[in-house]
């Protein structure tokens, strides 16, 4: 029981632990053009240390009535390079 994620990407967000540094969501699943875009912003940062990953996906619940909805996950930063450095 509980909430389970698709895996789908509809969004990124990056943020440190005061600002949201990089925020975008989509209407269909981000295309590898749109993740290269996101890597290309993360290369530039200056302090990747403070850097904290989110991605908007599909997700479904046991305990609601909602089929799916949208809902923000914390992402790794491995699992962050391994979908966006492509």
């Amino acid at each position: 029981m509980g909430i389970y994620e698709s895996g789908n990407i509809f969004g990124i967000r990056i943020n440190n632990f005061n600002n949201i540094l990089f925020e975008k969501i989509y209407n269909k699943i981000m295309s590898d053009e749109e993740k290269k875009k996101v890597y290309l912003f993360y290369t530039q940062l200056d302090n990747k240390y403070e850097i904290h990953f989110e991605y908007y996906s599909e997700c479904s619940s046991t305990y609601g009535e909602e089929d799916i909805f949208l809902m923000w996950c914390p992402m790794s930063f491995n699992l962050f390079l391994e979908k966006f450095s492509v």
